[in-house]
């Protein structure tokens, strides 16, 4: 065990201490793909600090992720099928006295993708359960939820749709450092911009709130979020009586550059199910997710972002998600 840990710490250390100008640009806004926790406001990870006054960056994401779940329980039923591409825009812009604006835009696509017979062998070769996805018609799309027969939300197949638009406004509490800790809180509204009737709006004004820390080392930055959404309940499922619970999430990353330009990048995210009230364990389970990438600092003013996306509870998250990031700082 101490040859171990004596590995693992030359692995970690050894590569950052050749780092000689570590640039530290937070974890990645990465979030939940499941098609219903994304009608939820969802401020994503981010580094406490904020941008000087008249200061802005632009960034453009994309995540595509297979979706395959289903559970029963009594005359409830959740099915998951398909594939989700997530594609958003957002500019953080800085006001000054410690106070950043931040505004996205964010589209979807869903279809019933291509990854089917990759992922049933993905998993073979990892001895990870895939639910009997290899028993299934191939790809295939289905993302509804079901009471008495009778469907009570659903994500219909589209080539292309507008999700709801978040606002926030984040404060710096503490400025970070070296051996620092830096906090900041923030909060928003994300405005009924998506189509409700199609499964890709709330249908409704969503609020949050929550908490960013920070603390960085000479080689190693570590980042930590909490917070709380309030959630509005589309009209389909209202009508239906299910009602879409409020989110909780909890996040951890960390940060380690292996040169001047490339860093690595590890981040967990826990947080509640908004289709607790549905029934089935399988839409009802806390959710775990857990990111493995990296950034690539092309110059000064632009980098990139890779990364995978892993559900670390089974039968609860989406499965796996693929994770492109570009950021420009004007």
């Amino acid at each position: 065990m101490r040859s171990l840990r004596t590995v693992l710490w030359v692995l970690v250390v050894v590569p950052a201490a050749c780092v000689s100008r570590p640039s530290f640009e937070g974890p990645m806004p990465t979030r939940n793909q499941h098609p219903a926790q994304l009608l939820v406001m969802h401020m994503p990870p981010a580094a406490a600090g904020v941008l000087g006054a008249g200061r802005a960056t632009v960034r453009t994401n994309a995540a595509y992720t297979s979706l395959y779940l289903f559970g029963v329980k009594d005359t409830a039923t959740w099915q998951m099928d398909g594939e989700y591409l997530r594609a958003a825009t957002e500019l953080r812009l800085g006001l000054g006295a410690g106070l950043q604006l931040g505004v996205e835009v964010a589209a979807a696509h869903t279809s019933g993708g291509f990854l089917d017979d990759f992922l049933i062998g993905y998993h073979d070769a990892l001895g990870l359960p895939d639910q009997g996805r290899d028993q299934d018609q191939k790809d295939a799309y289905r993302v509804a939820a079901t009471r008495d027969g009778r469907t009570v939300w659903e994500a219909d197949q589209e080539g292309a749709a507008l999700l709801d638009l978040p606002i926030t406004l984040t404060w710096q509490v503490l400025e970070g450092g070296d051996r620092r800790v830096g906090v900041a809180v923030r909060g928003g509204v994300e405005l009924p911009t998506g189509d409700e009737r199609r499964g890709f709006g709330s249908g409704g004004l969503d609020a949050s709130v929550g908490a960013l820390v920070d603390y960085r080392l000479p080689g190693l930055a570590l980042y930590g979020h909490a917070q709380y959404a309030w959630t509005s309940t589309p009209d389909q499922a209202q009508r239906a009586g299910l009602r879409f619970g409020d989110v909780t999430s909890v996040g951890v990353a960390g940060e380690l550059p292996l040169d001047d330009t490339l860093t690595a990048l590890v981040q967990i995210e826990w947080e509640t199910s908004t289709l607790r009230h549905l029934g089935p364990s399988e839409a009802a389970h806390n959710q775990l997710l857990g990111w493995f990438g990296g950034r690539l600092q092309a110059s000064p003013g632009w980098s990139i972002e890779l990364a995978i996306g892993e559900d670390l509870r089974g039968y609860a998250s989406p499965d796996v998600t693929a994770w492109l990031g570009m950021t420009w700082k004007l």
